[in-house]
């Protein structure tokens, strides 16, 4: 059985040890913007070089190809999500996108690999529309296979979308379960139940340090629950009210 993780931060830096990672794509299979562009970059031009040569013909909407990483050394899922403004199912034809993605995944064999929220951008979903039947699809897929999934938002607040649905998937009640846990139990929680951050130290710098505890959404208030619990001795009561909040 695999594990479905819920990554928040930039998207080039939670891709080190991963097998592949995967690029919302355009039809032409150039650089665009937001994550494509973002990829094309850090792949380097060898990437834009092999595309033109190796595809002459455009994508079509959920199709999915793999290229070499180049210069990120891992492979390159490319997955062409529909526009939610030109379908008719739009969140059915997103799903047969991911779909198409995950038997590439089991097909290549990888055990790791990034996965963006696709279509969440200038194609036009939603995050609030997209997350409770894709978190059920790639929940399922990780427990009926030997597949890590990543799913990475930016920031925390969007990254909240996708966690919500994933904890009421997993019967999980972070204020209840955590309430009479010891620290070093509430961390192992943490870690067992797939609700870890990598990079936390960057993480926190960058969306909770000096950030009262009432303007921070859920994700954020994990960030720094593991942050302090991962950096600090503290005590359940120096902690409770950080739980009483989640």
């Amino acid at each position: 059985m695999g594990k479905l993780y819920l990554l928040s931060g930039d998207y080039i830096e939670n891709s080190q040890d991963k097998d592949a990672i995967v690029n919302a794509a355009n039809p032409y299979m150039i650089n665009g913007s937001g994550i494509c562009g973002v990829i094309y970059k850090n792949a380097g031009s060898k990437l834009l070089n092999y595309c033109k040569q190796t595809y002459k013909i455009l994508m079509k909407t959920a199709e999915v190809r793999i290229t070499p990483g180049f210069d990120l050394n891992m492979d390159i899922i490319h997955v062409l999500a529909p526009k939610h403004y030109e379908t008719k199912n739009p969140i059915e034809e997103l799903l047969t996108a991911y779909k198409n993605m995950l038997e590439t995944i089991i097909k290549h064999g990888y055990k790791n690999i990034l996965v963006c929220s696709l279509g969440t951008g200038v194609y036009g979903y939603k995050h609030e529309e997209v997350a409770i039947p894709l978190i059920t699809l790639l929940n399922d897929f990780c427990q009926n296979n030997e597949v890590n999934i990543y799913l990475n938002n930016m920031y925390p607040i969007y990254k909240d979308e996708y966690l919500k649905p994933f904890l009421e998937i997993n019967s999980l009640n972070l204020k209840k379960d955590l309430s009479n846990k010891e620290p070093k139990q509430i961390l192992n929680y943490l870690k067992e139940n797939n609700l870890i951050e990598n990079n936390i130290k960057n993480k926190y710098n960058n969306f909770v340090k000096n950030k009262e505890l009432d303007d921070m959404c859920l994700s954020e208030k994990i960030i720094c629950l593991q942050y302090t619990l991962e950096n600090f001795d503290v005590t359940k009561d120096q902690i409770k009210t950080l739980i009483d909040s989640l």
